[in-house]
């Protein structure tokens, strides 16, 4: 069991200290001003919708960055997707087109030769005609005499084969009659292919343009007489071409198809066209301009040559594709030259793919993307619009409380939320409420007792001076202006303890104000390991760094006398308070009991416990602020070797746990069973346990429940009164585990 020695703090307490401070500072109890409470300026309501406004536009313009970009991409990839597919199906539609052309011109005309070949050969036919009329035997110097029954069966011929016109000629290349002329003269046709390979025996196909402005295809066959081995005549069929053909083609293909011709003048001479294309002369002449424009040289002699000179492709039998824009629509086209049989380019059959009609679907498509990237812009507008009122609306609230506290007002209550504005909200409610217990500490110091607390103060320093030299010997006292060490000068006494003096001095080097604590020189005498555990409370004070702890500085030496530099504070002692006032609110209990806990937080974390947690130890500033002191003289959690003395036990029996009485290994909860205590006697004014003696006061800290805080003072709440009953359990696991625990049951209290 620890011994105990009398102590010098008052006649109710036992000191068990080393050594002890009384407050830093014994006169400054005069405290800062305080701002009267008043309602902050409200917010004008245009402010709050401009911040709300702005905070819409930012979202927006966030979202809708987003939704743009995505936007802009798929048009884009769309834009490129959809060219490529154009390209594709306009290719293929122009192959298309080309291969029907050639089923209509090539094979039509192959059909159209075969029939030519049937119907000439047939005794009725145009074979039966010659050898009715003799021809079939007349020389070939010979000509003939009656031409009427061959204008009957070329026209007969037309119009079984369906034909523009038919023209027979003899042996000798003269025409003998033609269905569409009923009075044409004999001719000498030999000069034309149509005519002449016949005459050879062979057929012949070719294009040709009559009257400047028809285009027509013929094929000739040949026609044999009974014996004959020669051809005893020629018979030419003749089929125009016009709209049908490319009304034909284009149903089949949907390409438009522009049949032309061009005449003795060179130009060009529209024969058919589908009908969309409009106006044929406009057209003809978009076509010359298109044709002229894609030669080679940019001209050429005529308009035949110019066609023979474009470059073909090979897969489509025509000119490679062209871009271009007609009558306002951007059209692919390609020509396809017609020629007669001796290869002279007579006209020509243009296949034309609209190609915004090609794109049209994925315009529509790319249309729809862009409506429903507009729509989905003006949704995240109207969800930007309510994020940002449910952003403001509590943001403002929280400014607005912002306001009022920085004017002295805490008493603005801040709606609860969701997500990160209610964590927000709920931290702020809890500053609010620390503002508010602080201030009730603050108003509780700007009492009318003030000077109840300075003779409270003078009257503990009066007693610390005669109880100090219990060791024997005299205090070493500095006198006001000397100087120690050659650094500090000393101001005046502060305090005396059971190890040495307290002092306010001003440290030259730096000019700031410390306090200094000295070692009484008889304690080193008696005792050679106090040095060492002087310099290890230095070593651990200086560990803990916190706005709520009284901040060690160094450790000195001058002429043998051993001090500790720390941080002046200027307040008035928790037990001064105490001892002048009475009881405190309970506000400012939960104020105190918080800051405290903050303190021992970080000591307990550095691995410190303080052992002497008592309201002589801490110190409370005209601003609110508790500062712990005598950090220095704890000791570690686990006692070194040879730095702690037989019989010494550390700490005030009053405020000490049942462990600490017992001599048992000491955890962070003693320290926490001695806050306890400094609450219990902050709100009712009176310590837990009373005796008159030290052994009976031990006793009943061992084995008496006190009485709840409530029994004594009603106005504490139930809450509160059962936290500090739980810090007082003489079972240590049946106490907060940590300082941090006890804080946030005081803040639920």
């Amino acid at each position: 069991m620890a011994t105990f020695t009398e102590g010098p703090e008052d006649p109710q307490t036992t000191e068990i200290t080393p050594a002890t401070f009384s407050p830093p500072e014994l006169g400054a109890t005069t405290p800062l001003p305080r701002a009267a409470p008043t309602m902050a300026t409200p917010v004008a309501p245009q402010q709050t919708q401009a911040r709300r406004s702005g905070l819409t536009w930012k979202i927006f313009f966030a979202v809708a960055g987003t939704v743009g970009l995505v936007l802009v991409v798929t048009l884009a990839v769309s834009q490129v997707q959809s060219s490529r597919a154009a390209e594709t199906s306009i290719h293929n539609g122009l192959l298309q087109t080309a291969g029907l052309i050639h089923n209509q011109l090539d094979d039509g005309a192959d059909n159209l030769t075969s029939v030519a070949r049937i119907y000439v050969s047939a005794p009725q036919g145009i074979k039966g005609v010659f050898e009715r009329s003799g021809d079939s035997t007349r020389k070939p110097d010979e000509a003939a005499t009656d031409t009427s029954d061959y204008f009957d069966a070329a026209h007969t011929m037309a119009e079984e084969l369906g034909a523009a016109w038919v023209q027979i000629a003899d042996r000798n290349g003269v025409r003998l009659a033609r269905s569409d002329q009923p009075g044409a003269q004999p001719r000498d046709l030999t000069g034309s292919p149509l005519i002449a390979h016949p005459l050879a025996g062979t057929a012949e196909r070719g294009f040709g343009v009559a009257s400047d402005s028809v285009l027509f295809q013929a094929v000739s066959v040949p026609v044999f007489g009974a014996a004959a081995r020669s051809p005893i005549g020629v018979a030419m069929v003749v089929r125009n071409i016009g709209d049908s053909t490319a009304v034909g083609i284009q149903r089949v293909t949907g390409s438009d198809i522009v049949f032309f011709a061009i005449d003795s003048m060179n130009r060009v001479r529209i024969v058919g066209t589908t009908p969309r294309l409009g106006d044929r002369q406009r057209t003809a002449g978009a076509l010359t301009s298109l044709i002229m424009a894609a030669h080679p040289a940019g001209s050429a002699p005529g308009m035949g040559q110019v066609l023979d000179d474009m470059k073909m492709d090979n897969a489509m039998g025509s000119t490679e594709a062209k871009d271009n824009t007609i009558d306002g629509h951007t059209y692919v086209w390609t020509v396809k030259p017609l020629k007669t049989a001796d290869s002279t380019t007579v006209g020509g059959v243009v296949a034309l793919r609209d190609k915004d009609e090609a794109l049209a679907p994925f315009k529509r498509l790319q249309f729809f993307v862009l409506m429903t990237g507009l729509i989905a812009l003006l949704v995240a507008f109207i969800i930007a619009s309510a994020v940002a009122r449910q952003i403001t609306q509590p943001i403002r609230i929280l400014v607005d409380a912002t306001r009022r506290a920085a004017e002295g007002d805490y008493a603005a209550e801040i709606p609860k939320g969701t997500g990160e504005i209610g964590a927000l909200s709920e931290a702020f409610n809890q500053l609010l409420e620390d503002l508010r217990e602080k201030q009730s500490l603050v108003d509780f110091l700007q009492g009318p007792s003030s000077g109840s607390t300075v003779q409270a103060q003078a009257q503990r320093m009066s007693m610390d001076r005669a109880a100090a030299p219990r060791g024997g010997g005299q205090v070493a006292t500095l006198e006001a202006g000397s100087t120690l060490a050659n650094r500090y000068e000393i101001k005046r006494v502060l305090g005396a303890g059971g190890m040495g003096m307290v002092y306010k001095a001003v440290d030259k080097e730096l000019g700031e104000t410390v306090a200094i604590k000295t070692l009484r020189p008889e304690i080193m005498n008696q005792d050679p390991a106090a040095l060492d555990r002087f310099r290890s409370e230095i070593r651990l004070a200086r560990r803990i760094s916190h706005r709520n702890v009284v901040r060690t500085h160094d450790i000195g030496e001058s002429d043998g006398l051993y001090f500790i530099t720390m941080e002046f504070v200027e307040g008035s002692s928790l037990k001064d308070l105490i001892i002048s006032r009475g009881r405190l609110p309970a506000a400012a209990v939960i104020s105190i009991g918080k800051q405290l806990c903050r303190a021992l937080e970080v000591a307990h974390e550095a691995g410190v416990i303080h052992r002497d947690i008592k309201p002589q130890n801490m110190v409370v500033e005209a601003d609110g602020t508790v500062k712990v002191m005598d950090f220095g003289i704890a000791r570690l959690q686990m006692r070194s070797e040879g730095h702690t003395q037989a019989g010494m036990v550390v700490g005030t029996p009053e405020y000490m746990s049942p462990e600490q009485l017992r001599g048992d290994e000491l955890d962070a909860r003693a320290d926490l069973y001695s806050a306890g205590v400094v609450l219990y006697e902050s709100l009712t004014g009176k310590l837990p346990h009373i005796a008159d003696t030290p052994g009976a006061l031990i006793g009943k800290v061992l084995s008496e429940t006190p009485a709840p805080p409530r029994a004594s003072v009603a106005e504490v709440s139930p809450a509160l009164s059962a936290v500090i009953m739980q810090a007082l359990s003489k079972d240590r696991e049946q106490r907060p585990r940590t300082a941090l625990e006890f804080l946030a049951l005081l803040e639920r209290a």
